[in-house]
């Protein structure tokens, strides 16, 4: 466990809110790389589908939307990434992120407008490998 990790983790367990700095693009457009986001303190049964939530896995501290949700497991993915991660458990979960604008409210975007988004990330995806193949 990296001390960022056990910092925030400390910082949840003890009912804060914890800030840090989004890194890289698999939430665009929700979170932009650079962009601060806040994490609060969640418990894991009250998390919906289309929560973003960040989570301990084998790659790191990962910041996704939950896109399903059974008994024994969670399932995540970015929005701008074309497969689910892993498979994670509830004791994963640090947290859940919460709207910069109103931090009342937490971050759920409609299951629709996040299908949208993803269709628009794929096709953007698909533009790119041919823009790739036809400049080879």
């Amino acid at each position: 466990m990296s001390p960022f990790e056990r910092v925030l983790r400390d910082l949840l367990t003890e009912g804060h809110v914890a800030r840090f700095r989004a890194v890289g693009d698999s939430m665009h457009p929700a979170i932009r790389d650079g962009e601060l986001v806040d994490i609060v303190p969640c418990d894991v049964s009250t998390l919906r589908r289309g929560d973003i939530v960040l989570a301990a896995m084998t790659r790191g501290l990962t910041l996704h939307r939950i896109v399903r949700i059974s008994p024994d497991s969670i399932i995540t993915r970015g929005d701008n990434a074309s497969g689910d991660d892993g498979s994670i458990t509830s004791a994963s979960i640090l947290g859940r992120a919460m709207n910069q604008t109103t931090r009342n409210h937490q971050w759920r975007f409609a299951a629709r407008s996040v299908k949208i988004i993803r269709f628009a990330a794929s096709v953007v995806r698909r533009l790119r490998s041919a823009q790739l193949r036809f400049q080879r």
